[in-house]
């Protein structure tokens, strides 16, 4: 157990660390979404692209791809029914606490963890997880939400909206650059695969700390029913759902199999109380951030500890 804690506790120092550098004053409220930006906009598709073109590894895996996007549609639907029949909530609340269970902060807590377990892979699926993520459920989730909140919205137009938006993503534009290189065959310099080992070597750290920074930035409310459907969703049943496709649909590395599971056993994305506020309802969101990514620290590390 105490080679568990060697992983998971220095993740969630940083963490903490940011945490505490904006609760108590030490930084300027508008650091983390400068350092934010840095991350998501600079070190993301450079990654993307390294991971893309890195030798010994798939540009694209499919196989994987579908497993892990089908596990997490399958939550994201299945955890919008719960919430819309038992909870009674609006589709467009509903569509926003799936997306809350199905969708995992991949390049701020997933990669950095999973890259001291399982090492090199951790890189691969980085990408084929921010691919399934900003490609399907994102967009999917929002059009869903959007649907529901505007009555002359058709489910259909949303979603080609959502769609529309990827070329402002960096993250699309980093496997855009990645795969016009991989498969054209174009050479990466060798200093150029030095300057990504420096993004790759310092995204995670700023994004830990990001993580902590930005959920001591939002207000804790009481802990609702809803919350805590939600961080069940998102710390057990996605993790188990992944495991279970991994199972019946294995990949030739057992690497694979653990690095998705860690990936989907992460709190979710950092921005879900900004998506909480485009309908009104930043308060359960925030709260929902803030309780999960606490609760992922023994949750994350159980996890660790039963798959060896």
């Amino acid at each position: 157990m105490m080679s568990i804690l060697a992983i998971t506790t220095p993740i969630y120092t940083l963490i903490a660390t940011g945490f505490i550098a904006l609760k108590s004053g030490y930084l300027m409220r508008d650091v983390p979404k400068a350092l934010g930006s840095f991350v998501i906009r600079i070190c993301m598709p450079v990654m993307i692209m390294g991971a893309v073109n890195r030798q010994g590894g798939a540009a694209l895996n499919w196989h994987f791809m579908m497993v892990y996007g089908g596990a997490s549609l399958v939550l994201l639907l299945g955890g919008m029914w719960v919430m819309r029949h038992f909870r009674k909530n609006s589709i467009t609340e509903s569509a926003l606490y799936g997306l809350g269970m199905s969708n995992s902060n991949s390049g701020f807590m997933g990669y950095p963890i999973a890259a001291l377990v399982v090492g090199e892979v951790a890189f691969d699926i980085l990408a084929w997880a921010l691919i399934v993520e900003n490609i399907l459920m994102i967009p999917l989730a929002i059009a869903l939400a959007d649907a529901g909140a505007y009555p002359d919205e058709r489910f259909t137009s949303a979603f080609g909206k959502a769609l529309k938006g990827l070329y402002k993503n960096p993250i699309f534009a980093g496997l855009v650059i990645g795969l016009v290189v991989r498969f054209t065959g174009l050479p990466i310099p060798e200093v150029l695969w030095t300057v990504i080992g420096y993004f790759t070597a310092t995204a995670p750290v700023v994004a830990l700390f990001v993580v902590g920074a930005t959920v001591a930035s939002f207000p804790v409310k009481a802990i609702s029913v809803e919350t805590a459907m939600i961080a069940t969703g998102k710390l057990v049943v996605h993790p188990v759902l992944v495991t279970a496709g991994m199972l019946a649909f294995p990949m030739a590395d057992p690497s694979y199999m653990l690095g998705a599971a860690l990936f989907a056993a992460v709190p979710m994305l950092s921005i879900f109380p900004i998506f909480g506020q485009r309908y009104g309802i930043e308060s359960i969101t925030a709260t929902t951030l803030v309780f999960t990514t606490t609760l992922s620290f023994f949750t994350v590390s159980s996890l660790i500890y039963l798959m060896g």
